[in-house]
């Protein structure tokens, strides 16, 4: 889980996004973007979830994984914001 905001590479090679869950404080927006990127939050977006303080938790489940050619890295931005990211790699 990443319990903070910030730009995390969760994997730098080829792999599938399976699911992402976003979640805020319950009272300010947490907003998490997936690029298909091995070091930096720029290029193809793969997925974007944003939850608020009515719907503090969104999960977002892939039954047809999402291919990241390069690599996988999220932007977590909001206070009190996180996400989970399942993956294969």
């Amino acid at each position: 889980m990443i319990s903070a905001a910030a730009t995390t590479v969760i994997v730098a090679r080829k792999s599938r996004l399976n699911a992402l869950a976003v979640i805020s404080d319950g009272t300010n927006l947490a907003t998490v973007v997936v690029y298909d990127n091995a070091s930096a939050a720029s290029g193809t977006v793969l997925a974007k979830g944003v939850a608020t303080s009515s719907c503090p938790t969104v999960s977002l489940v892939f039954e047809n994984p999402v291919r990241a050619e390069f690599g996988i890295t999220i932007s977590v931005v909001g206070t009190g914001s996180g996400a989970v990211v399942h993956y294969d790699a």
